[in-house]
């Protein structure tokens, strides 16, 4: 008895061994992709000035409902600005604020073309201060569901029609004035 009392104590004090466990897996850095081909999208503003001779950098996926659109130029920042500020004029978009810091050579300016926002920024590229970025960030178009549109109304009926020419009665009945 003794015996198989300590084989029972024995048995109750072996150590566990845990599971092996997986490292974590690593975070994968979810930064912006790019579509396949450098093209100008079909969804950007139609007439949207882009700077004579910048070459696309990089057309961005959609993030949302927006979409990003880099550019890069060998012209200086004041013959940008007054290129962007006269061609949106030009264009019918409205401008709805503009900052420009000359010391750090950069410019934004935020617009809105028939309710869809965008902007355009400039500022020195990274991998060579030479050059300049053009960095333009619009609103993609709503897709508007056709089964949740109202149908359009077309009624025959043109004016006002007899009844409503007719002059109120100044003496009505007890019966006309309950309807």
């Amino acid at each position: 008895m003794a015996a198989t009392f300590a084989l029972v104590l024995t048995a109750c004090k072996t150590p566990q061994v845990a599971a092996p466990t997986a490292p974590p897996p690593e975070p994968v850095a979810k930064g912006p992709t790019d579509e396949p081909t450098k093209e100008l999208p079909k969804d950007l503003f139609p007439a949207m000035p882009i700077y004579p001779g910048a070459a696309i950098e990089h057309v961005r996926t959609p993030k949302g409902a927006m979409r990003e659109i880099m550019f890069s130029s060998d012209a200086t920042m004041p013959q940008m600005v007054a290129y962007y500020k006269d061609e949106l004029k030009k264009n019918d978009y409205h401008i709805t604020s503009s900052l420009i810091m000359p010391a750090r050579r950069t410019w934004s300016c935020d617009f809105q073309y028939n309710g869809r926002p965008g902007s355009v920024m400039l500022y020195p590229s990274d991998q060579d201060k030479t050059k300049m970025t053009i960095d333009l960030i619009y609103e993609l178009p709503a897709h508007i569901d056709a089964s949740m549109v109202e149908p359009k109304e077309d009624f025959d009926i043109e004016g006002p029609g007899e009844i409503a020419q007719q002059a109120p009665n100044p003496n009505p009945s007890e019966k006309q004035k309950r309807n």
